[in-house]
């Protein structure tokens, strides 16, 4: 097993790329900045808070076009004021299946 400092269940990829977000109870979607990136969760910088336990649609749009979008559902776990923003952790819930189409 690989030893890192953090001891979670997934590394944390960091990333820093936009991402949309809409909670699923609201057609208005926003801009948010990702930080990372783990097999269960996601960080991001988000323009307002969001109370735990809300879920969002999220769109990760990479950096390098050759990369597709990562399309998912992912639920707040928790909201911190920082300057600029909150910080945002939240665990997914699904992810949305990409069709071949899509990336070719």
């Amino acid at each position: 097993m690989i030893d890192y400092s953090e001891k979670r269940a997934f590394i944390r990829m960091p990333m820093h790329c936009p991402v949309s977000m809409r909670e699923f109870s609201s057609q208005a979607g926003e801009t948010a900045q990702l930080l990372d990136l783990s097999a269960s969760g996601v960080r991001f910088i988000s323009p307002r808070a969001l109370h735990a336990g809300a879920h969002l649609q999220i769109t990760v749009h990479p950096a390098n076009p050759i990369t597709p979008p990562l399309e998912a559902a992912v639920a707040v776990l928790r909201c911190e004021p920082i300057d600029g923003g909150f910080d945002i952790g939240a665990s997914i819930v699904e992810i949305e299946p990409v069709e071949y189409s899509q990336i070719a």
